[in-house]
């Protein structure tokens, strides 16, 4: 059983401005990638432990974290490195940090899921070059299945048709089942915006509209802190 952890933080206090958020910002960056590396390297039951920076507020990240099972994310706690980030972080926090434990719903299977690239590349040239969408979605609890069926179409149609998109997961809130998460991952931001423009988006639009349940709220976009871009981002070509 594949299990993801979704973790949305908001980082800063108050704040003087953009330049003093960004620069306190710094400190939680460090342990975070920190943390990050510990885990996808030396915890076997780890897969992807993926950071993202909201690009309209840097002070809003995005954690997706994907564990073999909850074993695997019990245990990731006990580590020194996850230890040594919740030391690190909690007087930078400003508010909770959100958690949602999902199970995917897209890719169930045919898919890659392990970050890791052994022998990559170490060079700025690599460094936070992607754009990538971490998106809560409230819908209808009578329509959610309903939903999962377009939803994998709209997947399928953007990891086998675009050039740009290296994975298009959706997961489902284990303990509120009518909340879907996208996770998108594109090339670069005109990649997304090429996306936006296919035919599977605007069926996937058409269909979908009158199910959700209010506002989508919550969700960040922005390019990745870690892991680096030449590293296993795309999931392939599920089917399934």
């Amino acid at each position: 059983m594949m299990r993801q952890v979704s973790s949305t933080v908001r980082r800063g206090a108050g704040g003087k401005g953009r330049s003093t958020d960004l620069a306190r910002s710094q400190p939680n960056i460090k342990a975070s990638i920190a943390d990050g590396t510990g885990s996808v390297l030396h915890e076997p039951g780890c897969h992807r432990f993926d950071i993202i920076q909201d690009e309209t507020d840097p002070r809003l990240f995005a954690f997706t974290e994907v564990y073999s099972d909850e074993a695997a994310f019990e245990h990731h706690k006990t580590t020194p490195h996850f230890k040594q980030w919740d030391a690190a972080v909690k007087t930078m926090l400003d508010g909770a940090i959100e958690v949602s434990f999902c199970r995917p719903v897209y890719p169930m299977g045919d898919a890659t899921w392990d970050a890791c690239r052994p022998g990559a590349v170490e060079d700025p040239a690599f460094d936070r070059g992607l754009h990538v969408i971490h998106a809560p979605l409230p819908i209808q609890p009578a329509k959610v299945n309903a939903f999962i069926e377009a939803v994998t179409l709209d997947g399928q149609g953007s990891t086998h048709e675009e050039p740009g998109c290296l994975r298009f997961d959706v997961y489902r809130n284990i303990h509120k089942p009518d909340e879907l998460y996208l996770y998108e991952v594109y090339i670069n931001k005109a990649a997304f915006e090429y996306h936006t423009k296919t035919p599977h988006i605007a069926k996937w639009r058409e269909t979908v509209k009158d199910w959700y349940a209010g506002e989508r709220t919550g969700g960040r976009r922005g390019r990745n802190v870690w892991p680096p871009d030449n590293w296993g981002w795309s999931s392939g070509k599920p089917v399934r």
